[in-house]
């Protein structure tokens, strides 16, 4: 039998009142005994003591015990599914019954669910009961995943995913070239793809598991949004040169501050009040203006062209409260770029990119980033600038400043299934947003004036145009099947939790009552007799 205690006040002052009780009574019989009372009268009053003192603590401590058809569990199983499958996981979780939901008329208040497709209406009957979730063993069966579903052209897209295997060495990737792959191991594994988004607007990217395509996701590429950058170094370089000219063909605006002497600059174009991203050398950190504004966190840094980042590291890290740390490397890395015999360690609140030669830290509400290459504009010599442009772009990419104007919101949506989106605007922020036919209704958030997010409930799947710039793609059930079946079964476990107190009964009240009363009247008698 199962038992646990519904207590209104801290275990610790429920056990503190019993034991000083018991610590009383008790010195109050040792008290009658040097009276010289009789043993056989000590020994009443200790039991009638005794018992008072046991209903009391069943009083406070309001014990309740688990109805005794919620000890056994019953494994309710997806129609279709394969006899040999439920026999594995009846063997496997020493369940004696199983029934198909469809059968399912409320044997037990404990159900396993058994399956990787169960519809709202299927699982409505288990809304109050307990109830658990395992997924059978089929290659490719998609757990969770997620990954944006609005990002802007050159942005890193980002896919997180569970998927099972039932072969190791099984190769796991996205249907478009250069993008990251996994080798899966047999059952579950957990990754994460990676890669910088190209063109405009609906985009659909296979899901390929060896040489089957599991699924297809699909997003909205915004246009990308102009940053500013500065380039204020000591004197140019070739380095410097063919990244200013990577960042404007890529339509960024680019400005330059080259030092002339101690006191005198040549300046293209400086509106120092708009800067976003400043790209400087080292001695560029000595000028006092440069350490305030990103003290202020006017925005982000990134230093290149360094010569000793032991040095390096320990200033910026003085200046600005990073934790950059190095450790020894090799100087050669692929394409046959060279670096300074170091790399960076991995550290929380850090990004690192091409094998840990350049990192970004976040650093309260600014980015500083820091490159150990030698040089990579050999690249664009030799003719490889998807190389130049992969580094590049990813590195910028991960210093997004923050836009006057943006969306998110996290993919997959499914029809019928509620989501959140939220929308960000310095300008106004509108009371109401169109999806297709649906109406989002938004929600200032009360910390963020230019902030508001709103509860989308789809109620058609494919593509929905949101204005002139975004159409969201709405997912049927069956595209990710375990995946929208995980959405409705955690709804029902917070269900279950919040009538958990039901699955318990709770001794009645009146036996702590009346029997305290009972031995404090017998307790009140005793000596009279």
């Amino acid at each position: 039998m199962s038992i646990s205690f519904a207590l209104i006040v801290s275990d610790l002052l429920i056990w503190t009142i019993l034991i000083l009780v018991l610590v009383i009574g008790l010195f109050s019989v040792f008290f009658y005994g040097k009276k010289g009372v009789s043993k056989n009268r000590l020994w009443v009053k200790i039991g009638l003591f005794v018992g008072f003192w046991a209903f009391l603590a069943l009083s406070l401590l309001r014990p309740q015990v688990l109805n005794p058809k919620e000890s056994e569990s019953w494994l309710v199983y997806q129609s279709g599914l394969e006899r040999a499958e439920i026999e594995f996981w009846k063997d496997s979780l020493g369940l004696e019954n199983a029934v198909e939901i469809m059968d399912f008329e409320k044997q037990s208040d404990q159900v396993i669910l058994l399956g990787k497709k169960f519809s709202e209406a299927e699982l409505y009957p288990f809304r109050r009961l307990e109830t658990d979730w395992f997924l059978p063993r089929e290659n490719g069966l998609i757990r969770d995943i997620s990954w944006k579903g609005y990002l802007r052209k050159g942005e890193l897209q980002r896919v997180t995913f569970s998927v099972f295997s039932t072969n190791p060495d099984q190769v796991f990737k996205l249907g478009i070239p250069k993008t990251d792959s996994l080798i899966l191991n047999s059952g579950w594994n957990q990754g994460i793809l990676e890669f910088a988004t190209s063109g405009q607007g609906r985009a659909e990217v296979p899901l390929i598991l060896g040489s089957d395509t599991l699924s297809v996701l699909r997003y909205f590429v915004g246009p990308s949004v102009p940053k500013k950058y500065q380039f204020q170094l000591g004197f140019p370089s070739a380095e410097s040169r063919a990244l200013a000219t990577f960042l404007r063909e890529k339509g960024e605006t680019v400005s330059e501050q080259i030092q002339l002497s101690k006191e005198s600059f040549l300046v293209t174009d400086e509106n120092k009040d708009s800067l976003q991203i400043r790209i400087i050398d080292p001695a560029q950190l000595n000028q006092k203006s440069l350490q305030d504004w990103i003290k202020e966190g006017k925005e982000n840094l990134m230093l290149i062209q360094v010569a000793d980042p032991v040095a390096l590291s320990q200033q910026v890290n003085r200046l600005f409260g990073t934790d950059f740390e190095l450790e020894a490397a090799k100087t050669e890395l692929e394409n046959g770029l060279e670096a300074l015999p170091f790399r960076w360690k991995k550290k929380r609140g850090q990004k690192a990119f091409l094998d840990d030669r350049i990192a970004i830290e976040q650093a309260g509400s600014r980015q500083i980033g820091i490159s150990l290459l030698e040089s990579s504009y050999p690249l664009i010599l030799e003719g490889k600038r998807d190389a130049y442009e992969e580094i590049w772009g990813e590195v910028f990419g991960a210093m997004e400043p923050a836009e006057p104007r943006s969306k998110r919101l996290d993919a997959p949506i499914f029809q019928g299934l509620e989501t959140q989106i939220q929308l960000f605007d310095q300008d106004s922020l509108p009371e109401f947003w169109s999806i297709g036919e649906d109406t989002l209704w938004l929600k200032p958030n009360p910390i963020n004036e230019f902030q508001a997010t709103g509860d989308w409930l789809p109620t058609k799947s494919g593509w929905m145009d949101a204005g002139e710039d975004l159409s969201v793609y709405s997912f049927q059930a069956e595209e990710f099947p375990a995946v929208s079946t995980g959405k409705y079964i955690s709804q029902l476990q917070q269900d279950s939790r919040k009538t958990e107190k039901e699955q318990f009964q709770q001794i009645s009240p009146w036996i702590g009552l009346v029997g305290m009363l009972v031995f404090l009247g017998g307790m009140w008698v005793e000596p009279k007799l």
